[in-house]
Formats: C-alpha cells, structure tokens, sequence
C-alpha cells in the first residue's frame, strides 16, 4: 500500500479544539465517502484517531494549529489521492475556517 501523508494548517486552533471538532464529525464525513466499512478509534488523551478501512489505514493527530494525517491508501484508491485530497480541504474549511 502506497504511503499517504498529509498536513492541514488551521491556525489559531488548539490541538484540544481540533480533536474535539474533528472527533465529533468524522462519522458523519466518512460516511459520505466512499470508503466502504471503516473502523475509527479515538485516543482522546493523544489528540489522536486511528481509522482502518479496506481502502486506507491511517493515524490522524491534533497539534497545536495543525491536523497530520499518515498512513497507507490501498491501491485502488491511491488514484484518487488528489479526490481525497480536495474532500479534507472542503472538511477542514467548512469547520474551522469559516468560524474565523
């Protein structure tokens, strides 16, 4: 499986706020996705959520003014990295940066 990582500046955000947005709509985000069944766990003491699907396995982290996204795209959808890609922005922009 190819390497898939990526960082999302939003500043002003403390990691603590950013888990706690993210945490509580990722289930909706993913389900509009095509990513088939996915399991997430969530380490809230790490700011951290792990989600594994036959499509992606990857650990997202929540830093000071900063979302990480590392991990694994499975094959068939390593051509849509680009798709993935534009999804996150669209996430990202409709939760915390439009509330600037």
């Amino acid at each position: 499986m190819p390497p898939y990582q990526r960082r999302v500046k939003v500043p002003g955000k403390t990691a603590q706020e950013l888990y706690d947005k993210i945490s509580s709509d990722i289930d909706h985000f993913l389900s509009k996705t095509s990513l088939g069944n996915f399991t997430l766990k969530r380490f809230p003491e790490k700011q951290e959520i792990q989600l594994q699907s036959s499509m992606l396995s990857a650990m997202l982290k929540c830093t000071e003014g900063a979302i990480s996204l590392e991990g694994q795209l499975s094959f068939l959808a390593s051509p849509f990295k680009a798709k993935i890609d534009q999804g996150i922005d669209k996430w990202i922009d409709q939760s915390f940066k439009s509330q600037a």
